[in-house]
C-alpha cells in the first residue's frame, strides 16, 4: 500500500472518529436531565445522588443542565415503576435510587418494575454494619450473654432489618424486634433516647453519623460489618470497614466455631443481592444508543474523578465501591431467578418478622 493510501485511511479514520466525538457532544449539549431518586430531600439517598450529580453533568459531553427530583414513596418502589411505566422515551429521564433486593427477589406486590430489563447505567455499593449501646454492654463479645435487647428496624423485608436480625439470630442473642422506623436517621434517634440497644445501618452512615457522635464518646460500640460472597460461595472483606470484623470473624471469636446451619446459608446468599448493589441509575426500558454509551462512560468516569472521590470521602469517610453495569445486570438478573427452596426460607423468615 502507498503512503499516500495509508496517509488517506489515517485522515478518514480520524475523521471518523472527531464525527463520532462531535456527535456526542450535540447530543446533550443545551438539554436538561431530570434525575429521580426516590428518597426525600436530606436523605442519605438524596444527598449521596446530588452530589454525584454535580459532578456527572461536568462529565457528560455537551454538559447538559441535571435537575435532581425526589419521588419518594412505596417502601422505595416508587421510582422504579415510575421508571417502568414510561409509555415515551426521551432519554433525558435518569432514575437514580437505592434498590431493594429483596423487594425483587420476594415479588413485593408494590414493585411493577423488572429491573433486570432496565438499562443500567452504573451502581455503587453501600456496606452495612451493627452496632450497639454501651450501657447494655461494655464490650462486643458480651452480646451474646446479655437478654432482652431492643433491635430497631424498619420494614421486614429491608436489608438493615433483614440483614440484623438474621445475624442476630445466627449468633443466638435474646432480643426483641422493634419495626416500622422510615430510616436509618429516625433508628438513630431512637438508639440516641435508649428506646433501642442495636442497628443495623450504611457503614457511611455510621462514619459520617455514628462514631464522631456516640462512638467517640464511648456510648455506642461496633459489632461486625456484612461482607460480600464470592460466586463460590467465599467470603470477601471489605476493605472500607477498617477496623470493624466482619461477621463472620466475630462469630469465630464469640462462639469458638465457623458459622453454620440454614439461618447462615439464607445470609450468605443473600449478600451479594442486599449488598453487592445498591445506589443504582436506570433507564427507562426502550433506550437506546448513543444515550447509553454517553451516560456509562461518563458515570463511569465520575467515579474516577478525583475531585468527586474526595467530596465523596469528605461526606462518607472512605470512597463506595462501585460495580460495574455488567456486574450489576448479573445480580439484578439472578434476583429475578432464585431457586425455590431459598425464596420460600425467605419468605418465611421475613413472616416472621412482621
Amino acid at each position: 500500500m502507498k503512503s499516500s493510501q495509508i496517509l488517506g485511511l489515517l485522515i478518514t479514520a480520524a475523521c471518523l472518529v472527531s464525527g463520532e466525538v462531535s456527535a456526542q457532544e450535540d447530543f446533550y449539549a443545551g438539554k436538561t436531565v431530570t434525575v429521580y431518586v426516590g428518597r426525600p430531600p436530606g436523605s442519605g439517598a438524596d444527598l449521596a445522588v446530588r452530589s454525584f450529580v454535580r459532578f456527572w453533568q461536568e462529565q457528560i459531553p455537551g454538559q447538559p443542565i441535571m435537575v435532581v427530583k425526589n419521588v419518594p414513596g412505596g417502601g422505595g418502589s416508587r421510582v422504579w415503576n415510575l421508571a417502568w411505566d414510561k409509555k415515551k422515551v426521551n432519554d433525558l429521564e435518569i432514575f437514580f435510587s437505592p434498590v431493594s433486593g429483596t423487594a425483587a427477589i420476594i415479588e413485593e406486590p408494590g414493585l411493577r418494575a423488572e429491573l433486570s430489563k432496565m438499562p443500567l447505567l452504573g451502581a455503587m455499593m453501600s456496606p452495612n454494619m451493627t452496632f450497639a449501646r454501651t450501657d447494655k454492654l461494655k464490650q462486643a463479645a458480651d452480646l451474646p450473654k446479655v437478654a432482652g435487647l431492643k433491635f430497631g428496624g424498619q420494614a421486614p423485608a429491608h436489608r438493615f432489618s433483614l440483614l440484623g436480625r438474621l445475624t442476630l439470630d445466627i449468633v443466638g442473642v435474646d432480643y426483641r424486634n422493634v419495626s416500622g422506623f422510615s430510616g436509618a436517621s429516625d433508628v438513630f434517634n431512637a438508639l440516641r433516647r435508649g428506646e433501642v440497644d442495636i442497628q443495623t445501618a450504611p457503614l457511611n452512615f455510621y462514619r459520617f453519623t455514628v462514631e464522631p457522635n456516640m462512638v467517640a464518646g464511648g456510648e455506642v460500640i461496633p459489632l461486625w460489618y456484612n461482607p460480600l460472597v464470592d460466586d463460590a460461595g467465599n467470603i470477601i472483606p471489605i476493605p472500607e470497614a477498617g477496623d470493624i470484623p466482619s461477621f463472620d470473624d466475630y462469630y469465630r471469636k464469640v462462639r469458638g466455631q465457623e458459622p453454620s446451619g440454614e439461618l447462615f446459608d439464607l445470609y450468605k446468599w443473600l449478600l451479594p443481592y442486599v449488598n453487592g448493589i445498591v445506589y443504582a441509575a436506570f433507564m427507562p426500558p426502550g433506550t437506546e444508543e448513543p444515550a447509553l454509551s454517553i451516560l456509562r462512560e461518563s458515570f463511569a468516569a465520575v467515579t474516577l474523578d478525583e475531585a468527586y472521590r474526595a467530596e465523596e470521602k469528605r461526606m462518607f469517610g472512605f470512597n463506595l465501591p462501585v460495580v460495574s453495569p455488567e456486574q450489576g445486570q448479573r445480580l439484578l438478573t439472578d434476583m429475578e431467578n432464585v431457586p425455590d427452596q431459598m425464596r420460600d426460607l425467605l419468605d418465611s423468615y421475613i413472616a416472621q418478622g412482621k
